[in-house]
């Protein structure tokens, strides 16, 4: 099988990569990052090389006509990211976003598979529980950055015939390319260095999605594989947290100060989503959010 990863050295391709160079029936992987996020350390841990073709290059200026081979799938990773700073450069993260795919959708083949990394972020404030029998009705985007996923969402539905939109919850976890702007790993980073952790003061008891980076790299793997995942919208959940029970489970490790700030993203409720889709084709979430917040601090502190 050969495979594309746009944004390859980020936050989950980093991971994502080397998980899959290390399965037999991945023939090669073509990854495409312009480093713009400069996670240099992502490309020197790059394991199994004689599987990897890799462009130091920006997606949406990318020469199609340098992949010489057909591609079975394609991991759509690429993004401007951070919904909060996504407010002072919205045109910026919009037309990079809507480029960029539709880069991918030149590279892809007839039948090439093309799993795109959207964002539970889509759906903004909901008061009812969020799942496969709803989520398109529930769509409702809070930032530049959400209303991006969604445009992008709608090109791919648009001209492909075998696309997986997977709704990831924030990320939190370990990786080479590990960003710091969302809320789990942004608190482990300052807990770390013994800094106050700045807390979104309307947020503290409202709920939100989450999801643990190890389910987020096998539920890929997973639609990756499985004939039975075409044209599907999925949501890709872990848990649903409110920031204080986040907050006390880094409490339960490590002594912490608080600090309550605001922030420019507009929704204020709590919503909840179900990804019950993904479990009825038999996936299973295994993400444990107190050990992964563990493993995070004890990488980040200093003694």
């Amino acid at each position: 099988m050969n495979l594309l990863v746009s944004g390859a050295m980020g936050h989950i391709g980093s991971k994502l990569v080397n998980n899959l160079s290390s399965l037999k029936n991945i023939k090669r992987i073509v990854i495409i990052d312009n480093f713009s996020s400069e996670r240099y350390i992502s490309f020197i841990n790059l394991k199994n090389r004689d599987k990897i073709i890799f462009f130091d290059e920006d997606l949406a200026s990318f020469d199609i006509k340098k992949i010489k081979f057909n591609l079975d799938c394609i991991i759509h990773l690429a993004s401007t990211t951070n919904a909060e700073k996504s407010f002072s450069n919205k045109k910026l993260v919009i037309d990079n976003n809507i480029e960029c795919t539709k880069k991918i959708l030149k590279i892809a083949k007839k039948n090439t598979k093309i799993l795109f990394a959207s964002s539970t972020s889509v759906y903004g404030s909901q008061y009812s529980l969020i799942n496969s029998k709803n989520n398109d009705e529930n769509i409702d985007p809070q930032s530049p950055y959400a209303e991006s996923k969604i445009i992008c969402e709608n090109i791919i539905k648009k001209y492909s015939n075998n696309y997986c939109l997977m709704r990831f919850g924030t990320i939190f976890g370990m990786s080479d390319g590990m960003r710091f702007h969302t809320a789990i790993n942004k608190f482990c980073y300052q807990a770390a260095l013994n800094k106050e952790i700045t807390i979104w003061k309307k947020f503290y008891n409202k709920k939100r999605p989450y999801l643990d980076l190890n389910d987020c790299i096998r539920s890929i793997i997973f639609c990756i594989f499985n004939q039975k995942i075409r044209n599907e919208t999925l949501d890709v959940v872990t848990v649903n947290l409110k920031l204080f029970e986040i907050i006390k489970t880094i409490e339960k490790i490590k002594k912490i100060k608080k600090k309550f700030i605001d922030t420019k993203i507009l929704n204020q409720l709590s919503y909840e989503v179900d990804s019950d889709r993904l479990k009825g084709l038999k996936f299973k979430f295994r993400g444990n959010l107190f050990l992964s917040i563990k493993k995070t601090l004890n990488a980040l502190n200093f003694r």
